[in-house]
């Protein structure tokens, strides 16, 4: 019976290991303002009644994308998007 208690444990504590290792080191706060600096780049404010730029749920995939890619963004979907608006 002990021994079971002691391989269970065992075995308790290297799943508390593997899952510890796995998780994600939260931004930086120099990265989160530079993807924040970014995300206004590519959807400016917009005033209210708009409908110009992008939607909030948009920014929001934006900025966790760039949170992803460690502030590396490809600046096409910016440029698209005021290609779009020009129209």
């Amino acid at each position: 019976m002990m021994k079971l208690f002691a391989i269970t444990i065992a075995l308790g504590s290297m799943v508390g290991v593997a899952v510890a290792q796995q998780s994600p080191t939260p931004p930086t706060a120099e990265l989160a303002k530079k993807c924040r600096a970014l995300e206004i780049k590519a959807y400016p404010p917009k005033r209210a009644g708009s409908t110009k730029t992008g939607t909030a749920q948009e920014e929001r995939d934006y900025f966790a994308k760039c949170l992803r890619n460690g502030g590396n963004m490809d600046n096409d979907n910016a440029k698209k998007k005021k290609d779009d608006d020009a129209k």
